[in-house]
């Protein structure tokens, strides 16, 4: 058996949803699509530290003809042109992941500005038509919250943002945030906004390569945080720990609330 949140498992879900038919959609296609195939994913990644793992995510979908959508946050540790302008070589969308209202401190106008210089930097360096914010679960703001609706992108020159632009009630959510695909307290700000009801769920990568290998979603967008997959042993079990002491500290803050 695979091990979770491995390379292979990761590779072992594209080759389940290419058997299975599914097409795939980067965010800018989904926005800017006028109409849609019957089934289909997107694959969203939060490129949140570790900026090598995303590259090696974007091989093995390129190794597959299969293109996805990556949000790069631009902390120092994380913003690399090098790995940005390989991101899009690869045929790969590249997106800014923002902060700015959490750097504000709430105050939109400044995020807004924050926001332009920011969004600026990292189109030096790729082509970026979408955006999707950051959720820092240790700060009191949500990012979506500069924005009335999609429509305050446009003079930035942007055509969606990767919650605000997507039909929850068409396309079914799931998110790796907590080292699971199951919605729970632990996706303390990765959730979608207005949403429908949601019938399915997949607690392992295993999991949801059944539904998908079963076709019980058609539609679907999943959201993976590479930095948190590993391609060793030793990467495996120092990022396993990191979320199970994170995961502590969620749900903590959940009682607290």
């Amino acid at each position: 058996m695979t091990r979770d949140f491995t390379d292979d498992a990761y590779a072992a879900l594209l080759d389940t949803a290419l058997d299975a038919g599914y097409d795939f959609l980067t965010v800018r296609e989904y926005v800017r699509r006028e109409s849609l195939p019957d089934r289909f994913l997107i694959l969203r990644h939060d490129v949140d530290r570790k900026p090598e793992n995303s590259v090696r995510f974007a091989r093995i979908e390129a190794e597959r003809d299969v293109s996805s959508t990556y949000y790069v946050r631009t902390i120092e540790k994380v913003f690399d042109p090098e790995k940005i302008e390989r991101l899009e070589a690869l045929g790969h969308e590249v997106g800014y992941h923002y902060e700015d209202l959490d750097r504000a401190d709430g105050d939109v106008e400044a995020a807004r500005a924050s926001f332009a210089d920011h969004l600026a930097r990292l189109r030096e360096y790729a082509t970026v038509d979408t955006v999707c914010m950051h959720g820092n679960p240790l700060t009191p703001h949500d990012n979506r919250d500069m924005w009335a609706d999609p429509t305050d992108l446009e003079p930035y020159g942007l055509v969606g943002e990767a919650y605000l632009s997507m039909d929850f009630t068409d396309v079914t959510y799931f998110s790796d945030t907590g080292r699971t695909w199951r919605d729970g307290a632990l996706k303390i700000k990765d959730h979608t906004m207005g949403e429908g009801e949601k019938r399915v769920g997949a607690d392992s990568t295993a999991d949801l390569r059944a539904l998908l290998r079963s076709h019980r979603v058609d539609r679907a967008c999943l959201l993976t945080h590479p930095n948190r997959w590993a391609d060793s042993t030793p990467e495996l079990v120092a990022e396993a720990a990191k979320d199970a002491i994170t995961n502590v500290g969620k749900r903590g803050l959940t009682l607290l609330r």
